[in-house]
């Protein structure tokens, strides 16, 4: 029989073994460290081991421009294998990953050194899967693969071909389903699975109906007749024929069209009505109007119109162009080489750079009304010109008042303008038509403000033989007495 003190041993070993190793295990989970990564942890492959948070989340994020680099998917069609590179469509939220596995090192007490134990022998391997951020960008690398140009649906074109507008009508054939590739793709983000072949859905493609308004815009040309290039020293520019069709003849046989047939549309074509060659020949041969104003007045006065008249001198308006007398003059001063003269400002009398020029703008104006040119802008003066019929003279000021006149005309005109002996003189040279006489007449009407002269300005416009005419008013005055 043993001994009492031989039992004592045999029970006293276990008993300081199981002391031991809870002590050890205390210790272990002591010595667990809380504020950082488990040993042999990983998330994506990437090594976290022995980081804190904040290190572990730049690590995972350093990692995701190699991520999206790395997530591409191979999609089979057809006995072919292509790429899309779906990288930029992903948005990688490395921060509730680094949370998730960062959580196992923050177990209570008693139980990290299970953990800690579980990450050494074991390992602490984790994955996780980004998420869809753009589908835009997915749909832009699937079709950056190739993908949707390897179906068999044929879609309708034409082309112009012999004075016609010929479609060829589209056949619909096995297609990718894109929108079940999608979700595909979808699938295998969810999972982290770049390394199985996705097999592409397919379906049955669908001939579009033809945009008969975008095809109208991309074979539709205006007419445009020959004119002037202000750009290249007023060079000819070649006339343009208009190319157009009828759409509603056109999209009710396009109805009609069966797949793999075609439709052909007569093309219509118009001709300008001035042509190069008719340009040239009748290029400023006619004189549409003259006026000519008295020149009065200091030297400084005429110092002033001589310059105006030497910037408006030979202006050019091509058809449907604006001459802007501001804009041909420029700014009036001391060092552009105007003088100070008598002007109006505000019904009173003044000194100012340029004084006179309005003489220069009315002579303009009242020519431009005798060519009959459309009057976008004009302005009277305060008091009634000396030099002028009223309602016939145009005020201008700097960045303020403004002569605009348009050339309604199909040709281009030129306005020729000179001074001397006294004589102001404005020539619109242009191209006749036909003889269409004008008489301007002025009428004094009631006026709304005491003190003052009211008039309206009409225009008369004439056949040849005056047997008829149209009448358009062009402007209101209104004068101090």
């Amino acid at each position: 029989m043993q001994s009492k003190k031989t039992r004592r041993m045999v029970l006293l070993i276990p008993a300081v073994a199981l002391v031991m190793l809870a002590g050890g295990y205390i210790l272990l989970c002591a010595l667990a460290n809380t504020e950082r990564m488990l040993p042999r942890t990983t998330v994506n492959k990437v090594d976290l081991s022995g980081m804190t948070r904040e290190e572990a989340v730049a690590a995972l994020k350093a990692d995701v421009k190699e991520s999206r680099s790395a997530a591409n998917f191979t999609v089979a069609f057809e006995g072919k294998s292509y790429t899309v590179a779906a990288g930029d469509a992903l948005k990688y939220d490395y921060k509730s990953a680094v949370q998730k596995v960062f959580q196992k090192s923050q177990s209570p007490f008693i139980l990290r050194g299970l953990s800690l134990l579980r990450a050494v022998l074991l390992g602490n391997h984790s994955q996780y899967a980004p998420v869809i951020k753009d589908v835009k960008a997915l749909e832009a690398a699937i079709f950056a693969s190739g993908l949707l140009k390897v179906g068999h649906t044929v879609q309708t074109s034409y082309k112009t071909e012999g004075g016609q507008l010929i479609f060829t009508i589209g056949t619909a054939g096995e297609d990718v389903d894109a929108d079940a590739l999608l979700e595909k793709i979808a699938e295998a983000v969810e999972a982290n699975d770049y390394e199985n072949v996705i097999s592409c859905p397919d379906t049955v493609g669908e001939v579009k109906p033809v945009d008969l308004e975008q095809v109208y815009q991309e074979v539709h040309i205006d007419p445009a007749n020959a004119t002037l290039d202000p750009e290249r020293d007023y060079a000819i520019v070649e006339a343009v024929t208009g190319v157009s069709f009828d759409k509603e003849a056109a999209q009710a046989a396009l109805d009609l069209a069966e797949e793999g047939s075609t439709v052909a549309v007569d093309l219509i074509y118009t001709e300008p009505e001035i042509s190069a060659q008719d340009l040239e020949e009748h290029l400023f041969t006619d004189v549409l109007s003259t006026f000519t104003t008295q020149v009065g007045g200091s030297s400084n006065r005429r110092t002033n119109i001589t310059l105006a008249t030497e910037k408006c001198n030979g202006s050019i308006l091509t058809s449907g162009s604006v001459f802007s007398f501001n804009n041909t003059v420029g700014e009036q001063t001391e060092e552009t080489g105007f003088k100070l003269d008598n002007a109006i400002l505000d019904g009173q009398i003044v000194q100012a750079y340029g004084g006179g020029i309005c003489q220069v703008s009315s002579t303009i104006f009242a020519a431009a009304l005798y060519a009959n040119l459309e009057i976008v802008e004009r302005w009277n003066h305060d008091f009634v010109s000396s030099y002028i019929p009223a309602g016939v003279d145009a005020a201008v000021a700097w960045d303020g008042l403004d002569l605009q006149i348009a050339n309604n005309h199909s040709y281009p005109i030129r306005m020729d303008v000179r001074f001397s002996d006294g004589n102001l003189t404005v020539d619109i040279i242009g191209t006749k038509k036909a003889e269409t006489p004008v008489e301007i007449e002025t009428k004094t009407v009631p006026s709304t403000t005491p003190g003052t002269l009211a008039m309206e300005t009409y225009r008369k416009v004439f056949n040849g033989d005056k047997s008829q005419f149209f009448i358009e008013k062009i402007a209101d005055s209104e004068y101090l007495n």
